[in-house]
């Protein structure tokens, strides 16, 4: 996995579908650009993995964060998979096929930006946005990915712990240590209990764990 940017991206070539003509193998694909212009203020966000800790802390309440003078320390918001039902995020990344599927029927895709792989946008023309260079991280990885794409120099990540075990999967948890190795030059911060973090994340020099009072003042929650 290579560290990328969005100020550097253009877009790419996305296949389409791969065929044989006349004995060959060709590929089809179709170029598309960058639809996203991402103006953050703060170079803050918060991700949502999931609402393992809603009884201690109520993430909704960031839906109308400011933050610090002004709103200088404003946290962009992204949710992962299911956690578009608890409100309306910056972007949602989403991947589950019966997500996605509920993700159309309620129209959420109509009036917030969803991201997901490039089978899921190629199905569903005009609904979905493509997670640029489509990594085949889980989606609670790819969330944290995006953030890190767009450019903010601290991510904190709510909802991302122990609790979750393999309820998403067998790979979430190296997919996420794979994302704070790759941009090691952005701080992640996990939010919750120490204890509850998985050791191979917080070996990482860009790692720091924060309770949720510590997160509150340090946020200007």
């Amino acid at each position: 996995m290579q560290k990328q940017y969005r100020k550097d991206y253009d877009g790419e070539h996305v296949l389409l579908s791969t065929g044989w003509q006349d004995g060959e193998k060709f590929h089809n694909r179709e170029w598309i650009g960058n639809p996203i212009v991402n103006q953050h203020i703060s170079g803050r966000a918060a991700v949502i993995g999931s609402d393992s800790d809603l009884w201690r802390f109520d993430f909704k309440v960031l839906k109308n964060h400011r933050g610090g003078l002004l709103g200088s320390q404003r946290l962009q918001l992204y949710g992962a998979n299911y956690m578009w039902q608890h409100m309306a995020f910056d972007f949602v990344v989403a991947g589950i096929n019966t997500e996605i599927e509920d993700i159309i029927n309620h129209g959420y895709c109509d009036e917030n930006i969803v991201y997901t792989n490039n089978r899921n946008c190629i199905k569903n023309p005009g609904k979905f946005y493509n997670i640029p260079f489509d990594k085949k991280l889980s989606e609670l990885a790819s969330a944290i990915y995006m953030a890190a794409f767009d450019g903010h120099n601290e991510v904190f990540l709510i909802g991302y712990n122990k609790d979750l075990g393999e309820t998403m999967g067998t790979n979430w948890v190296s997919d996420v240590n794979t994302v704070f190795g790759t941009y090691d030059d952005t701080k992640f911060y996990l939010v919750g209990t120490e204890s509850n973090m998985y050791d191979q994340w917080k070996m990482n020099r860009n790692v720091k764990c924060l309770t949720y009072r510590d997160f509150i003042s340090y946020c200007d929650v």
